[in-house]
């Protein structure tokens, strides 16, 4: 697990890394994702330490939550007064995640031999 969570800081510091000598306008975890990404399809997803590591880091999405709900609680009466445009880019955004995340499973479909409608 320990070089699995390796791979995964070494992919963020990469990133980290290509961002600021690039000067891309993406975050470079975002980088270090794609990178980490195309590490695993150069070895066909077979990097084992690697999914332990990420079975480890799902198990502990939930404490992410803890910040976000007392956040929210923080600014509650800024939240209030903004809901109209708050209410209308959360729509347009959780739409706009929906559409690519249908599209990108079409598109990787094709590289698994079942149709679409076979989900």
């Amino acid at each position: 697990m320990i070089q699995g969570m390796a791979l995964l800081v070494a992919g963020q510091l990469m990133g980290e890394a290509l961002v600021a000598v690039t000067g891309l306008p993406v975050p470079g975890s975002v980088v270090g994702m794609v990178l980490v990404l195309l590490a695993l399809l150069a070895k066909k997803g077979h990097l084992p330490e690697l999914r332990r590591a990420g079975s480890t880091m799902l198990l502990l999405v939930p404490l992410l939550l803890v910040p976000v709900s007392v956040g929210i609680m923080e600014q509650a009466d800024l939240l209030q007064a903004n809901w109209w445009p708050l209410t209308v880019a959360l729509l347009v955004s959780i739409v706009a995640g929906m559409v690519a995340t249908g599209l990108t499973i079409r598109w990787l479909r094709r590289f698994d031999g079942k149709q679409a409608g076979d989900v």
